[in-house]
């Protein structure tokens, strides 16, 4: 599975482009500035429906437009499926897959998997706990089919609860049901989470092993978001007065965290900054192969500036392990020797780009 096509209009300071596309290595190189994370992130649109530099829209679009369009032509077992994406200033969107309206962005991410490694992607490790809720859930998203359904409910089911708690006067009857229902969504999200890490854990020891020696001892301990020693209808319950208090609720899976360590210690506390890049990287990584075992699909990669983040030598291992895994790539960077001194090695079919002023520009390597 790959994008063949990328069309592009609105977006930032790109001008309308139209990209044929290599189901391999697609490379980018331009000035800071140019516009070569914008091409990043019109793909994140196709896939997610947003951006993943800014939660403003009016930010996305540009300044001369209205609206942004994405459109995506992926390509998958012979059949090309079109994929478009429109963001409007007022926050009107349109979503299509196949030329049908969906009214969930979960549809386009089911449609085009795609993970993104830039240097945001390194809060994986050392961000707040939603990061890691956020990768745990993109990969137990992709490999359980009923997981969009069950966090959706529950959702819905803690969206109640709080509303309950802004009350004056708590029904205690209704409570009770759906503090039932709660308790019941929270341990299926928790089992779920749990079963994907210990398919995962495997593989990314296995990554993190190659690509930098000590850290194929890294392991790893959830938090289910409460103390399962106590039991979730007893927090709850013990919880009841500031929950009230504060209009939320405190505990569940929505406060989930995950606690990354090696030989007892957390990671944080014992590796140096970049042996937490190579670690953050092996585990995204890593998710790509558990995808790709457990689907027999490649997802896409986007990496925004690789050379800036990691040293020569992991840099190459990173290639070398996408490659080997047959995803669709693409990378961004300001020199252009440097991608192709990356990338020309490890596989024969990648297209190069030039990017200047939002303007892009397919170059042969010879150039």
């Amino acid at each position: 599975m790959y994008l063949k096509q990328l069309h592009v209009h609105g977006l930032r300071n790109l001008k309308h482009i139209q990209l044929s596309l290599s189901p391999q290595v697609n490379l980018f190189h331009g000035p800071n500035g140019s516009g070569k994370t914008s091409i990043l992130e019109a793909i994140f649109l196709l896939g997610r429906g947003r951006s993943f530099r800014s939660r403003v829209l009016n930010t996305v679009i540009n300044t001369q437009e209205q609206v942004c369009t994405a459109y995506g032509l992926r390509e998958s077992s012979g059949v090309s499926t079109p994929i478009g994406v429109s963001r409007g200033r007022q926050g009107d969107f349109l979503f299509k897959i196949n030329g049908q309206p969906i009214a969930a962005a979960s549809a386009l991410a089911e449609t085009l998997p795609l993970l993104l490694l830039n240097a945001e992607g390194f809060d994986l490790i050392g961000g707040g706990p939603q990061y890691r809720r956020r990768f745990i859930d993109w990969g137990v998203f992709h490999v359980e089919h009923n997981y969009k359904q069950l966090v959706r409910r529950y959702q819905r089911v803690l969206k109640q609860r709080n509303s309950l708690m802004r009350h004056d006067r708590i029904d205690e009857q209704l409570l009770a049901v759906w503090d039932t229902e709660f308790v019941d969504l929270a341990q299926q999200i928790n089992t779920s989470r749990n079963a994907y890490l210990n398919d995962l854990l495997p593989i990314v020891k296995q990554v993190a092993c190659e690509l930098s020696e000590g850290l194929g001892d890294v392991d790893f301990i959830i938090n289910p978001g409460w103390d399962e020693a106590v039991g979730l209808p007893e927090v709850l319950h013990k919880d009841r007065p500031r929950d009230r208090l504060l209009k939320t609720t405190h505990h569940g899976p929505h406060r989930a965290d995950l606690r990354i360590r090696i030989k007892k210690q957390n990671v944080s506390d014992i590796l140096s900054r970049g042996q937490l890049k190579v670690l953050a990287t092996a585990m995204q990584v890593a998710q790509g192969y558990l995808f790709y075992n457990k689907t027999g699909r490649s997802g896409l990669y986007l990496i925004d500036d690789l050379p800036a983040e990691l040293d020569i030598k992991h840099r190459q291992q990173v290639c070398e392990k996408l490659s080997a895994l047959g995803a669709q790539i693409f990378v961004t960077g300001v020199e252009r020797r440097d991608l192709l001194d990356l990338w020309s090695e490890t596989t024969s079919e990648f297209r190069l780009f030039h990017v200047e002023q939002g303007s892009v520009r397919e170059e042969h390597c010879t150039e």
